[in-house]
C-alpha cells in the first residue's frame, strides 16, 4: 500500500471514529452536558455548562499543549 492510500485510509478511520462519538453525544444528553467545550460548541450549545444557567461547574481537562 502506498503512503497516500495509506493516509486516505487512516482519515477514513478517523472519520468513523468522530462521527461514532458525535453520535454517542447525541444520544445522551447527560455525556453532552459534561463534553468539552469544543464539542459543546458543535453542538450549538454554550461553551460553558455555567453559561446556560447551571450550577455545576464544568470538568477540568488538561489543555492539548501540556499532555503528552
Amino acid at each position: 500500500m502506498t503512503s497516500a492510500e495509506e493516509n486516505y485510509r487512516l482519515l477514513m478511520e478517523i472519520q468513523a471514529n468522530r462521527d461514532f462519538l458525535l453520535l454517542a453525544y447525541r444520544q445522551n444528553p447527560e455525556l453532552l452536558r459534561h463534553a468539552e467545550p469544543g464539542v459543546r460548541l458543535l453542538f450549538g450549545l454554550p461553551e460553558y455548562e455555567q453559561e446556560a444557567g447551571s450550577l455545576n461547574p464544568p470538568f477540568k481537562t488538561t489543555p492539548d499543549s501540556q499532555r503528552k
